[in-house]
């Protein structure tokens, strides 16, 4: 049997849980950086353009965005979109812009895609290559080839908070090279501990197989965020260009699942869907937790019956940043595939896991 509470406010008590976990949050998302070699029109002309389009994936995650002919057209009269920009000496010349927030958004919700949260998950990467020889070794933060560099300015220029292991003697004493090309999850979530990430990923590079690709080498990762898990493969002919590449496949796969609507409406007001959950006891632990979330005004009780509870909660910011705190809190376990459409993570469904 099903019935449908109305007004729910009795069920609404004092807060007993913490924020639920500790995501970066990013600043100057409207804003990029290129290198140029002069100040000539038009060299900056093209920087400007450059500029709109990192600044694009890093708001949206989206590499297909970039496409669209609504954007193709924005990236042909660029200026209509920079709000000021100006020249920067560091090691080397760089044009600054600051884009039309408000016109930015609007271009990437007409271009079809969404606004991922400036709230973002850091990531601790455990690396290992194997070389021509078939030799294996881990990477380190404080490597210095251009793989790491490369891996380090794409992350920087997508907006996504990344570490790699310090390998001093701590980690070398917790975990070998073996542990990252088998995944050994355990040993490496032991390792991880004293990082705090959000979120862990094994990557191995490899030579890859001919009859598979045409390309030399091959990285497959996996991501483990709260208890969702991702997957992937990336492939190149030159072996410094996968970092980037493993960048660019994470963001596409994180922004994917956290990306929302530009809409106001959409922004204030957003519905989920809670299981298992046994008796109304368990109902007011529920939206105890959702009360308790960064950024959340009120919670409402819209259903409830067969187990599942239905709530609709005021937010004070976008639900990307609501999803990520329930992503990785311990008693709600998504139950929507990382893969869904946008359209479908609206109304994300979620089990409530009884604490022990």
């Amino acid at each position: 049997m099903r019935f449908v509470l109305l007004c729910c406010g009795w069920l609404t008590l004092a807060l007993i849980a913490g924020p639920a976990n500790s995501a970066v949050e990013l600043k100057q998302l409207y804003q990029s950086s290129v290198a140029v070699s002069s100040q000539a029109a038009t060299e900056r002309d093209q920087a400007l353009q450059t500029a709109l389009r990192q600044a694009l994936l890093k708001i949206s995650g989206d590499d297909s965005l970039l496409e669209h002919a609504s954007v193709q057209q924005a990236l042909r009269n660029v200026r209509d979109y920079v709000v000021q920009y100006g020249y920067r000496q560091e090691d080397e010349l760089q044009l600054w812009a600051q884009f039309d927030q408000q016109k930015v958004n609007q271009l990437i919700q007409q271009a079809g895609s969404g606004i991922w949260s400036n709230l973002r998950p850091e990531l601790l990467i455990w690396l290992a290559i194997e070389d021509e020889s078939l030799q294996r070794r881990m990477i380190a933060s404080g490597d210095e080839t251009v793989f790491v560099q490369q891996l380090k300015n794409a992350a920087a220029s997508r907006g996504l908070p990344i570490k790699l292991p310090l390998l001093d003697l701590n980690d070398t004493m917790s975990v070998s090279v073996l542990d990252v090309w088998g995944r050994f999850d355990d040993q490496l979530a032991f390792a991880s501990a004293r990082y705090s990430p959000d979120g862990i990923v094994i990557a191995r590079v490899y030579q890859a197989d001919s009859a598979v690709t045409s390309d030399r080498w091959m990285l497959d990762w996996t991501l483990q965020l709260g208890e969702m898990r991702w997957r992937g493969e990336v492939t190149g002919m030159d072996l410094s260009s996968l970092g980037a590449k493993l960048i660019s496949d994470l963001s596409n796969r994180l922004a994917q699942r956290y990306r929302i609507g530009t809409d106001v409406e959409q922004v204030n007001r957003w519905r989920l869907e809670i299981y298992d959950l046994a008796d109304l006891i368990q109902v007011i632990n529920a939206e105890q937790l959702l009360n308790s979330l960064p950024s959340v005004n009120a919670v409402q009780l819209v259903a409830f019956g067969a187990n599942k509870a239905e709530f609709e909660l005021s937010l004070q910011a976008d639900p990307a940043r609501i999803m990520q705190a329930i992503d990785l809190s311990k008693q709600l376990r998504p139950m929507t595939a990382p893969d869904d459409t946008l359209e479908e993570l609206r109304a994300p469904r979620y089990r409530w896991v009884q604490p022990e």
